[in-house]
């Protein structure tokens, strides 16, 4: 989809932008809301166009409708904004520093600009998440209060279309398959799941079974 043809429940790019200069002034203040408005104005877009496939595939999103008052989805587009950034200027990081800092605040959402998600990822109800600079696959869904990083120099990789149920933990060289299904509670450290597999903790006691033929991954992702 053409980003023109994308509708704006605030209205317009330009509001938008207005938006969330005037936010990350109020709370991260810097050098005044209109140096923040000729930063933001350019990084925009480019965040909005990153929201369109997730716009698209996000089942109870509407294609093509992005909602500033929907906090998943702004959460999503504040990420994007800050990680659009530092790609445009990795030797000035201040704004990208304050919009990261915006989004913790707003959303208890702890994913620095740096960390490279995937096309499609869905925060549902994704306060009290951490996701560390790991390898990500596309199509991910992560609930609220996931932990998602490295212990020293080793990091996880997860595959496509996973989805991580609330309080899941994966940490160290974890690996997890295509098609996995993380749940809640589960502790993954240094562990390798194969693809389409469901890992869940019963007694303290990880515990892994062929998922079947049921794609949780459809009940949140078009």
């Amino acid at each position: 989809m053409n980003i023109k043809l994308l509708r704006l429940r605030i209205g317009s790019i330009d509001t938008l932008t207005r938006y969330v200069a005037t936010q990350v002034n109020n709370l991260f203040p810097d050098k005044g809301v209109d140096n923040d408005i000729e930063q933001i104005a350019g990084l925009v877009p480019k965040a909005l166009e990153r929201m369109l496939p997730i716009l698209e595939s996000v089942l109870n999103y509407t294609p093509g409708f992005f909602d500033h008052f929907n906090s998943l989805q702004y959460a999503s587009f504040l990420y994007l904004l800050s990680n659009e950034q530092w790609l445009s200027n990795r030797d000035e990081t201040i704004l990208a520093e304050r919009l990261f800092c915006l989004n913790k605040a707003l959303n208890t959402i702890d994913l620095f600009y740096s960390v490279k998600m995937p096309e499609i990822f869905f925060l549902s109800h994704g306060h009290g998440v951490t996701l560390g600079n790991v390898t990500y696959g596309n199509r991910l869904v992560i609930f609220q209060n996931v932990t998602v990083g490295r212990v020293g120099s080793h990091r996880p990789c997860i595959g496509n279309n996973v989805v991580l149920y609330p309080g899941a933990v994966v940490t160290g060289k974890s690996v997890i398959g295509n098609g996995c299904v993380i749940g809640a509670g589960s502790v993954l450290h240094g562990v390798e799941i194969p693809d389409n597999t469901v890992a869940i903790m019963r007694f303290g006691e990880l515990k892994l079974k062929p998922i079947g033929t049921r794609k949780y991954i459809c009940l949140y992702l078009r």
